[in-house]
């Protein structure tokens, strides 16, 4: 999950130069590494809990439902108060980094 944070942090700094095939290319890498993830999410959930894996991934799936629910009207509120895409790839960013923090705190062995 840090490299998604990586291709999105540079994608809006200046490294790219305010180049949009630059951009694109690295949002593009961020969200393929992103998908990468999937396969561990879904075997998670037998890890945590064999016997109930279905009700922990349709717990999971709903919070990630309400997220998305979320986070798209938020996206639109903060670029009409600030205008800037980096304030919010930033935040996407922070997510990466902190739900890394937090896999890695609790995963086990």
């Amino acid at each position: 999950m840090l490299g998604p944070a990586v291709c999105l942090m540079a994608a809006v700094s200046p490294v790219v130069g305010g180049s949009a095939e630059a951009a694109s290319a690295l949002i593009t890498v961020g969200l393929g590494l992103s998908a990468l993830t999937l396969g561990a999410v879904s075997v998670n959930h037998l890890d945590i809990a064999p016997r109930h894996a279905g009700m922990v991934f349709g717990a999971g799936n709903t919070a990630a439902t309400v997220a998305g629910l979320v986070s798209v009207p938020l996206t639109g509120w903060m670029l009409q108060q600030t205008g800037s895409w980096p304030l919010v790839s930033g935040l996407i960013g922070l997510h990466f980094v902190v739900g890394s923090a937090v896999w890695a705190a609790w995963v086990g062995d």
